[in-house]
């Protein structure tokens, strides 16, 4: 994820204001097959081309075990969730911290598979 970050934003009317800061917490990947959920503290790792597959599994990685050929519309249907916590405060001096909020999204995910024959 190129975009993990904090996000802060400020609300104000005359001489009153709010301030809210929000970071992302964790990141959680439901990978479509019904099994299986990953969980990471952080955002991941990029994959890396130029790297082999086994020297970059973290936490965070999933390998699927079937090719989507089955799968309806012959993808994966995958939900990827963020979880937030933050802080607020305003100008009296009052402030805490905010319960977790999620965001998530959705998408198609085609996963191909390579067989070989050893001989």
């Amino acid at each position: 994820m190129t975009n993990w970050r904090s996000l802060s934003g400020r609300a104000s009317a005359g001489e009153v204001w709010a301030e809210v800061n929000a970071v992302p917490q964790r990141l959680t990947i439901k990978p479509g097959d019904e099994r299986h959920v990953v969980g990471c503290p952080g955002p991941g790792t990029a994959y890396d081309p130029s790297k082999p597959a086994a020297a970059q599994r973290t936490n965070c990685s999933y390998t699927y075990a079937r090719s989507s050929a089955t799968q309806p519309g012959g993808s994966y249907r995958v939900r990827v969730t963020v979880t937030w916590g933050g802080t607020w405060r305003g100008s009296d001096g009052s402030g805490g911290a905010l319960p977790p909020l999620t965001r998530s999204t959705t998408f198609r995910l085609r996963v191909t598979e390579a067989q070989g024959l050893y001989g």
